[in-house]
Protein backbone atom coordinates (compact mmCIF):
# COMPACT_ATOMS: atom_id res chain seq x y z
CA UNK A 1 0.00 0.00 0.00
CA UNK A 2 1.21 3.68 -0.72
CA UNK A 3 0.26 6.68 1.16
CA UNK A 4 -1.45 9.04 0.02
CA UNK A 5 1.15 11.57 1.48
CA UNK A 6 3.23 10.40 -1.44
CA UNK A 7 4.32 13.12 -4.02
CA UNK A 8 2.12 13.52 -7.31
CA UNK A 9 4.95 12.49 -9.25
CA UNK A 10 5.72 9.17 -7.75
CA UNK A 11 2.20 8.10 -7.35
CA UNK A 12 1.91 8.66 -10.85
CA UNK A 13 4.87 6.65 -11.78
CA UNK A 14 3.67 3.79 -9.45
CA UNK A 15 0.13 3.82 -12.40
CA UNK A 16 2.58 4.03 -14.98
CA UNK A 17 4.85 0.90 -14.31
CA UNK A 18 1.40 -1.14 -13.20
CA UNK A 19 -0.32 -0.30 -16.54
CA UNK A 20 1.94 -2.48 -18.72
CA UNK A 21 -0.65 -4.28 -20.05
CA UNK A 22 -2.63 -1.49 -21.01
CA UNK A 23 0.41 -0.13 -22.90
CA UNK A 24 0.67 -3.25 -25.03
CA UNK A 25 -3.09 -3.50 -25.36
CA UNK A 26 -2.50 -0.15 -26.98
CA UNK A 27 0.05 -1.32 -28.69
CA UNK A 28 -2.33 -4.40 -29.90
CA UNK A 29 -4.32 -1.71 -31.99
CA UNK A 30 -1.65 -0.41 -34.01
CA UNK A 31 -2.59 3.07 -33.61
CA UNK A 32 -0.35 3.54 -30.04
CA UNK A 33 -1.89 6.31 -27.72
CA UNK A 34 -5.37 6.89 -29.97
CA UNK A 35 -8.81 4.79 -28.99
CA UNK A 36 -11.11 3.58 -30.95
CA UNK A 37 -13.52 6.41 -30.40
CA UNK A 38 -10.76 8.60 -31.78
CA UNK A 39 -10.26 6.86 -35.02
CA UNK A 40 -13.62 6.84 -35.50
CA UNK A 41 -13.92 10.53 -35.34
CA UNK A 42 -15.47 10.77 -31.85
CA UNK A 43 -13.41 13.38 -30.06
CA UNK A 44 -16.14 13.30 -27.05
CA UNK A 45 -14.05 10.81 -25.14
CA UNK A 46 -10.55 12.64 -26.05
CA UNK A 47 -9.06 14.04 -22.45
CA UNK A 48 -5.55 14.69 -23.58
CA UNK A 49 -3.78 15.70 -27.11
CA UNK A 50 -0.26 14.83 -27.01
CA UNK A 51 1.25 15.83 -30.32
CA UNK A 52 -0.14 13.89 -33.14
CA UNK A 53 -1.57 11.35 -30.32
CA UNK A 54 -5.08 11.39 -28.39
CA UNK A 55 -5.51 9.81 -25.23
CA UNK A 56 -9.33 8.77 -24.20
CA UNK A 57 -11.27 8.60 -21.23
CA UNK A 58 -11.28 4.95 -21.81
CA UNK A 59 -7.76 4.55 -21.34
CA UNK A 60 -7.81 6.45 -18.03
CA UNK A 61 -10.14 4.12 -16.87
CA UNK A 62 -8.44 1.08 -17.95
CA UNK A 63 -5.33 2.30 -16.28
CA UNK A 64 -7.03 3.09 -13.09
CA UNK A 65 -8.42 -0.28 -12.97
CA UNK A 66 -5.24 -1.92 -13.29
CA UNK A 67 -4.16 -0.90 -9.97
CA UNK A 68 -7.55 -0.63 -7.85
CA UNK A 69 -5.72 -0.26 -4.73
CA UNK A 70 -4.03 2.92 -5.48
CA UNK A 71 -6.85 4.38 -7.33
CA UNK A 72 -9.25 4.02 -4.06
CA UNK A 73 -6.23 5.60 -2.38
CA UNK A 74 -5.98 8.63 -4.67
CA UNK A 75 -9.57 9.23 -4.74
CA UNK A 76 -10.98 11.71 -6.86
CA UNK A 77 -7.71 13.02 -7.86
CA UNK A 78 -7.10 9.41 -9.36
CA UNK A 79 -8.18 10.25 -12.95
CA UNK A 80 -5.92 13.40 -12.82
CA UNK A 81 -3.03 11.38 -11.82
CA UNK A 82 -3.28 8.51 -14.60
CA UNK A 83 -3.82 10.83 -16.80
CA UNK A 84 0.07 12.41 -16.52
CA UNK A 85 1.34 9.21 -16.30
CA UNK A 86 -0.44 8.52 -19.77
CA UNK A 87 0.60 11.54 -21.36
CA UNK A 88 4.28 10.59 -19.87
CA UNK A 89 4.01 7.32 -21.39
CA UNK A 90 3.08 8.81 -24.13
CA UNK A 91 5.68 11.23 -24.80
CA UNK A 92 8.32 8.67 -23.86
CA UNK A 93 7.01 6.36 -26.47
CA UNK A 94 7.12 8.88 -29.57
CA UNK A 95 10.58 9.77 -28.48
CA UNK A 96 11.55 6.56 -28.58
CA UNK A 97 10.21 6.21 -32.07
CA UNK A 98 12.27 8.98 -33.03
CA UNK A 99 15.10 7.59 -31.89
CA UNK A 100 14.65 4.03 -33.78
CA UNK A 101 13.69 2.31 -30.57
CA UNK A 102 10.88 0.47 -31.90
CA UNK A 103 13.40 -1.27 -34.35
CA UNK A 104 16.35 -2.34 -31.89
CA UNK A 105 16.26 -6.50 -31.43
CA UNK A 106 15.83 -5.73 -27.53
CA UNK A 107 12.99 -3.74 -27.89
CA UNK A 108 11.18 -5.81 -30.84
CA UNK A 109 11.58 -8.85 -28.61
CA UNK A 110 10.53 -7.47 -25.47
CA UNK A 111 6.92 -5.93 -27.58
CA UNK A 112 6.60 -9.93 -29.04
CA UNK A 113 6.98 -10.91 -25.24
CA UNK A 114 4.42 -8.41 -23.77
CA UNK A 115 2.05 -9.17 -26.56
CA UNK A 116 2.36 -12.71 -25.75
CA UNK A 117 1.74 -11.96 -22.37
CA UNK A 118 -1.15 -10.06 -22.91
CA UNK A 119 -2.47 -13.01 -25.90
CA UNK A 120 -2.52 -15.67 -23.30
CA UNK A 121 -3.69 -13.75 -20.52
CA UNK A 122 -7.01 -12.74 -22.61
CA UNK A 123 -7.53 -16.69 -23.15
CA UNK A 124 -6.96 -18.03 -19.49
CA UNK A 125 -9.67 -14.95 -18.43
CA UNK A 126 -11.94 -16.51 -21.25
CA UNK A 127 -11.33 -19.83 -19.06
CA UNK A 128 -11.58 -18.65 -16.03
CA UNK A 129 -14.91 -16.82 -16.68
CA UNK A 130 -17.12 -19.94 -17.24
CA UNK A 131 -16.52 -20.76 -13.15
CA UNK A 132 -19.78 -20.95 -11.38
CA UNK A 133 -20.41 -18.81 -8.21
CA UNK A 134 -20.04 -21.91 -5.10
CA UNK A 135 -23.69 -22.69 -3.14
CA UNK A 136 -23.80 -22.26 0.37
CA UNK A 137 -23.60 -25.99 0.97
CA UNK A 138 -19.71 -25.66 -0.79
CA UNK A 139 -19.18 -22.65 1.11
CA UNK A 140 -20.37 -24.82 4.79
CA UNK A 141 -18.25 -27.42 3.71
CA UNK A 142 -15.00 -25.21 3.54
CA UNK A 143 -15.69 -23.53 6.82
CA UNK A 144 -16.34 -27.14 8.58
CA UNK A 145 -13.00 -28.41 6.64
CA UNK A 146 -11.11 -25.93 8.07
CA UNK A 147 -11.16 -25.47 11.48
CA UNK A 148 -8.00 -23.23 12.26
CA UNK A 149 -8.94 -20.61 9.98
CA UNK A 150 -12.22 -20.02 11.52
CA UNK A 151 -14.46 -21.82 13.97
CA UNK A 152 -11.03 -22.09 15.94
CA UNK A 153 -8.94 -19.61 14.58
CA UNK A 154 -6.14 -18.28 16.28
CA UNK A 155 -3.94 -14.83 16.39
CA UNK A 156 -0.45 -16.21 17.14
CA UNK A 157 2.73 -14.65 18.33
CA UNK A 158 6.26 -16.19 17.35
CA UNK A 159 9.43 -15.75 18.23
CA UNK A 160 11.13 -16.44 14.82
CA UNK A 161 14.73 -17.21 15.21
CA UNK A 162 16.41 -17.37 12.05
CA UNK A 163 20.45 -19.49 11.87
CA UNK A 164 22.67 -19.57 9.21
CA UNK A 165 24.81 -22.60 10.25
CA UNK A 166 25.71 -25.76 7.42
CA UNK A 167 23.00 -28.89 6.44
CA UNK A 168 24.59 -30.94 9.05
CA UNK A 169 24.65 -28.27 12.00
CA UNK A 170 21.36 -27.36 11.11
CA UNK A 171 19.87 -30.88 11.45
CA UNK A 172 21.27 -31.69 14.74
CA UNK A 173 19.51 -27.92 15.51
CA UNK A 174 16.29 -28.86 14.48
CA UNK A 175 16.26 -31.74 15.93
CA UNK A 176 17.06 -30.64 19.68
CA UNK A 177 14.98 -27.60 19.02
CA UNK A 178 11.50 -29.30 18.67
CA UNK A 179 11.77 -31.38 21.80
CA UNK A 180 12.23 -28.28 23.99
CA UNK A 181 9.19 -27.04 26.08
CA UNK A 182 10.23 -23.40 26.57
CA UNK A 183 11.51 -19.98 24.45
CA UNK A 184 14.33 -19.95 27.40
CA UNK A 185 15.36 -23.27 26.44
CA UNK A 186 15.67 -22.64 22.68
CA UNK A 187 17.43 -19.48 23.14
CA UNK A 188 20.00 -20.98 25.65
CA UNK A 189 20.81 -23.82 22.82
CA UNK A 190 20.56 -21.61 20.11
CA UNK A 191 22.85 -19.32 21.83
CA UNK A 192 25.55 -21.75 22.93
CA UNK A 193 25.52 -23.63 19.11
CA UNK A 194 28.08 -21.20 18.48
CA UNK A 195 26.29 -20.60 14.72
CA UNK A 196 25.47 -17.20 13.24
CA UNK A 197 21.54 -15.86 14.73
CA UNK A 198 19.10 -13.21 14.52
CA UNK A 199 15.76 -13.08 16.18
CA UNK A 200 12.36 -11.34 15.81
CA UNK A 201 8.62 -11.59 17.23
CA UNK A 202 5.97 -10.96 15.32
CA UNK A 203 1.93 -11.45 15.68
CA UNK A 204 0.27 -13.47 12.81
CA UNK A 205 -3.27 -14.12 12.28
CA UNK A 206 -4.24 -17.85 10.94
CA UNK A 207 -5.83 -16.78 7.67
CA UNK A 208 -2.00 -14.98 6.98
CA UNK A 209 0.12 -18.26 7.68
CA UNK A 210 0.68 -20.86 4.96
CA UNK A 211 -1.57 -23.33 4.73
CA UNK A 212 1.29 -26.21 5.32
CA UNK A 213 2.99 -24.35 8.22
CA UNK A 214 -0.49 -23.36 9.86
CA UNK A 215 -0.79 -27.17 9.80
CA UNK A 216 1.74 -27.60 11.88
CA UNK A 217 1.43 -24.31 14.26
CA UNK A 218 -1.80 -25.59 15.02
CA UNK A 219 -0.30 -28.46 17.42
CA UNK A 220 2.25 -26.35 19.01
CA UNK A 221 1.89 -25.88 23.07
CA UNK A 222 3.18 -22.07 24.30
CA UNK A 223 7.13 -22.62 24.59
CA UNK A 224 7.58 -25.55 22.04
CA UNK A 225 8.63 -24.94 18.37
CA UNK A 226 9.29 -26.21 14.77
CA UNK A 227 12.40 -25.98 12.37
CA UNK A 228 12.10 -25.49 8.97
CA UNK A 229 15.20 -25.75 7.09
CA UNK A 230 16.32 -23.38 4.07
CA UNK A 231 19.64 -23.42 1.87
CA UNK A 232 21.07 -21.02 4.21
CA UNK A 233 20.00 -22.28 7.61
CA UNK A 234 17.12 -23.00 9.46
CA UNK A 235 14.49 -21.07 10.65
CA UNK A 236 13.05 -21.75 14.32
CA UNK A 237 9.65 -20.57 15.05
CA UNK A 238 8.42 -20.76 18.67
CA UNK A 239 5.08 -20.18 19.94
CA UNK A 240 4.77 -17.38 22.89
CA UNK A 241 1.15 -17.16 22.63
CA UNK A 242 -1.73 -18.66 20.57
CA UNK A 243 -5.39 -16.70 21.01
CA UNK A 244 -8.49 -18.13 20.17
CA UNK A 245 -10.56 -15.46 17.96
CA UNK A 246 -13.10 -17.72 16.36
CA UNK A 247 -14.86 -16.71 13.08
CA UNK A 248 -18.51 -17.39 12.25
CA UNK A 249 -19.84 -18.81 9.37
CA UNK A 250 -21.53 -15.37 8.71
CA UNK A 251 -18.46 -13.62 9.11
CA UNK A 252 -16.33 -16.02 6.80
CA UNK A 253 -18.82 -16.43 4.08
CA UNK A 254 -17.66 -13.83 1.64
CA UNK A 255 -14.19 -14.55 2.16
CA UNK A 256 -14.75 -18.47 1.55
CA UNK A 257 -17.18 -17.26 -1.42
CA UNK A 258 -13.74 -15.60 -3.02
CA UNK A 259 -11.20 -18.56 -1.87
CA UNK A 260 -13.29 -21.15 -3.60
CA UNK A 261 -13.62 -18.98 -6.82
CA UNK A 262 -10.25 -18.22 -7.28
CA UNK A 263 -9.62 -21.95 -7.00
CA UNK A 264 -12.34 -23.01 -9.51
CA UNK A 265 -11.02 -20.24 -11.51
CA UNK A 266 -7.15 -21.63 -11.34
CA UNK A 267 -8.61 -25.32 -11.74
CA UNK A 268 -10.16 -23.93 -15.20
CA UNK A 269 -7.67 -22.72 -16.50
CA UNK A 270 -5.11 -25.85 -15.71
CA UNK A 271 -7.24 -28.03 -17.45
CA UNK A 272 -7.72 -25.70 -20.66
CA UNK A 273 -3.91 -25.20 -21.03
CA UNK A 274 -3.58 -29.06 -20.12
CA UNK A 275 -5.96 -29.65 -22.84
CA UNK A 276 -4.20 -27.20 -25.36
CA UNK A 277 -1.12 -29.19 -24.41
CA UNK A 278 -2.44 -32.42 -25.35
CA UNK A 279 -3.60 -31.15 -28.65
CA UNK A 280 -0.42 -29.50 -29.10
CA UNK A 281 3.15 -30.85 -30.83
CA UNK A 282 5.44 -29.29 -28.71
CA UNK A 283 9.39 -30.18 -28.98
CA UNK A 284 11.89 -28.78 -26.47
CA UNK A 285 15.71 -29.04 -27.89
CA UNK A 286 19.08 -28.93 -27.17
CA UNK A 287 20.06 -27.88 -23.31
CA UNK A 288 16.19 -27.56 -22.82
CA UNK A 289 14.93 -30.74 -23.75
CA UNK A 290 13.88 -31.62 -20.28
CA UNK A 291 11.13 -29.79 -18.70
CA UNK A 292 12.18 -27.97 -15.34
CA UNK A 293 11.15 -29.62 -12.18
CA UNK A 294 7.80 -28.71 -10.54
CA UNK A 295 6.69 -26.74 -13.80
CA UNK A 296 3.53 -25.71 -13.83
CA UNK A 297 1.28 -26.12 -17.30
CA UNK A 298 -0.31 -22.52 -16.52
CA UNK A 299 -0.70 -19.77 -13.93
CA UNK A 300 -3.71 -18.69 -12.49
CA UNK A 301 -5.74 -15.85 -13.70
Amino acid sequence: MHRLSRESAHLAGRLLSGALGLGVALMLTGCPGKDKSAVSGDTSQIVAQVNDSEISIHQVEAMLAAQPAIAEQLGANGPHRALDSLIDQELAAQAARQAGLDKTPRVLQAMELAKREVLARAYQDQLAEKVIMPDSEAVSRYYDSHPELFAKRRQYTLQETLVKAPTDKVLELKDKVEKLATVEAVNTLVNDSGVTYSRRNSVQWAEGLPMDLLSQLVYLKNGQSMGIQRKDGLVILTLLNAEETPMSSGQANNAIQAALLSNARRELVQKGMEALRQKAKVQRMGAFAQPASGASAASAP
